[in-house]
């Protein structure tokens, strides 16, 4: 908690330069205690320079500026928890599409400035639609959590991570060409792979499509983001092809 200034004694009538009869210390609230020694020492005085009612009144105003600073407090507090709800995604800990284009923009900003390289990799899960209507709902949102637990797993603090919409999310990697692009996402690939829901007697399980590009610098996230969105869909409509789907 910051202290009262010396330019706030102005609220305080200026005591005389000797109480008439020397005041005891009067008892103060111990959260205000620091702030009120602080204050009486940046003005110079000491408890005896003051009357019992200019110390009530003192230890008054600082008893209320205590208690206006905790509720701003609880206030920033509050503004913070309704800042994150906004920015994350309802079901996954990663940020929804709106956060994660605004921060999208911020990250290549930092990476212009500094000549850092960026890469860029967009996800889509094959097949989730037949979780969700086999199994319905409740199981394909217990599917998207673990996919998002994998992210997670596999990223750093300074990677940014975002849902786009339904089974599609994204991954920024900071200091990374596309080389270590790809090996990230055949990370993701291969734990995806290994996932089964449903019942033990026919369990359903999804692949990942992903397409990874490494960012040009000045390029804007709009372009950026439709380019790792086409070779996304150019890698699943491969490994549809392969896979007899196509």
């Amino acid at each position: 908690m910051s202290e009262i200034s010396g330019d706030d004694a102005s609220l305080i009538r200026q005591p005389p330069a000797k109480a008439l009869s020397p005041a005891k210390p009067i008892q103060v609230a111990t959260p205000v205690k620091s702030s009120f020694d602080a204050f009486l020492a940046s003005a110079g005085w000491q408890y005896s320079d003051l009357t019992p009612t200019q110390l009530r009144l003192l230890a008054g105003l600082l008893s209320e500026r205590h208690k206006l600073l905790e509720t701003i407090q609880v206030m920033n507090d509050a503004l913070e928890d309704a800042r994150t709800d906004a920015d994350h995604d309802a079901m996954v800990p990663v940020y929804n599409r709106r956060a994660f284009m605004r921060e999208l923009s911020k990250q290549l900003s930092f990476c212009y400035r500094y000549e850092t390289r960026a890469c860029l990799i967009y996800m889509d899960l094959d097949q989730f639609k037949m979780i969700n209507d086999r199994f319905g709902h409740s199981t394909g949102d217990a599917a998207l959590k673990t996919f998002g637990e994998i992210l997670i797993a596999h990223t750093r603090e300074s990677d940014l991570i975002g849902r786009l919409g339904g089974d599609e999310f994204a991954i920024l990697l900071i200091n990374a060409d596309e080389a270590a692009g790809r090996q990230k996402a055949a990370m993701f690939a291969e734990d995806v792979e290994k996932l089964q829901f449903g019942n033990n007697e026919a369990p359903l399980g999804f692949g990942l499509s992903c397409g990874v590009v490494e960012w040009k610098r000045g390029e804007p996230a709009d372009k950026l983001i439709n380019r790792a969105d086409e070779a996304m869909y150019a890698e699943k409509r491969t490994r549809q092809t392969r896979s007899g789907l196509g």
